[in-house]
């Protein structure tokens, strides 16, 4: 499906928001959206596959296109830095207790989580937890403590949505968030690992393969051969993407609500976009 939306600026963004823009430049999915809410649409398939992953695309391409990581100044670029560190402090936690709510009303769903949850909180006698992992590949490559950062009032924003949303009583709903959680997670990686590439270029000279811990720590999310991939033909990123689209995809096996579920996925997905451009504007202000 051809997708379009006008390329933002963060002047002409002007308080709307990126799912906003996208929805108005492509009513198709708005119309499907509606309809879906309104119990007229209940393909899980043409959802996630018509709709939210074009979305997914589109606006995390925006969100590299307002970030532009290759000209972020060494301050702008720290703080991407220490604030992308913060939800990764939290997501095990969250993961296990998406788990802890779920697994009375779908077991599946519940084993997903759990899945996800051994292997970005670390799995004994496998990979360590991969926050551990990636703070130490900052401090090791590029000399940077994100330890205890205390978090901007957006990112504290972000994880309390995570929180609120893992807390619910709803199953679909928590599917649905998750599901917004892990779709963006490579694009949010790819991002990432172009931030600290930029720190390294402009503080050490030094980027890529050269920065080899948070080197490894990349492909070890982004690489389909990769010793943590579990699942064949498919890297750890892309396992998680998978694995929860699943659930949307056959919501009538596993007994979700669709609607439901689209109402987690918007919470988490607008959260998270809102998130980058606030710290887009965060950053313009360190010029």
């Amino acid at each position: 499906m051809t997708t379009t939306a006008p390329v933002p600026t963060l002047d002409s963004l002007n308080g709307t928001s990126l799912v906003e823009a996208y929805l108005a430049a492509n009513p198709e999915t708005r119309s499907y959206l509606h309809a879906t809410f309104q119990g007229k649409r209940t393909s899980g398939d043409d959802l996630v596959d018509k709709h939210l992953k074009p979305m997914i695309d589109t606006v995390y391409r925006q969100i590299r296109a307002l970030v532009d990581p290759s000209t972020l100044t060494t301050a702008q670029a720290r703080m991407y830095i220490a604030e992308l560190a913060v939800f990764a402090r939290h997501n095990a936690q969250f993961l296990r207790l998406a788990a802890a709510q779920v697994y009375g009303s779908c077991p599946a769903l519940g084993h997903e989580f759990d899945r996800n949850f051994l292997e970005e909180g670390g799995e004994p006698g496998k990979v360590p937890a991969h926050y551990i992992l990636y703070t130490r590949a900052l401090l090791t490559d590029l000399g940077l403590l994100v330890n205890g950062h205390v978090p901007a009032d957006e990112t504290a924003k972000l994880v309390l949505q995570h929180q609120v949303l893992v807390n619910s009583h709803m199953t679909g709903l928590i599917a649905g968030g998750y599901y917004a959680t892990e779709g963006v997670a490579v694009a949010e990686t790819e991002i990432l690992r172009d931030i600290t590439d930029r720190y390294g270029e402009l503080t050490i000279q030094a980027t890529g393969a050269e920065l080899q811990n948070l080197d490894y720590y990349y492909r070890l999310h982004l690489d389909e051969g990769h010793e943590a991939a579990q699942i064949g033909g498919m890297s750890v990123e892309e396992a998680h993407i998978e694995g929860l689209a699943r659930f949307l995809r056959q919501s009538d096996l596993f007994r979700l609500d669709l609607p439901q579920a689209l109402e987690g996925f918007l919470q988490i997905f607008n959260a998270m976009a809102h998130w980058w451009t606030q710290l887009a504007y965060r950053a313009r202000e360190l010029n």
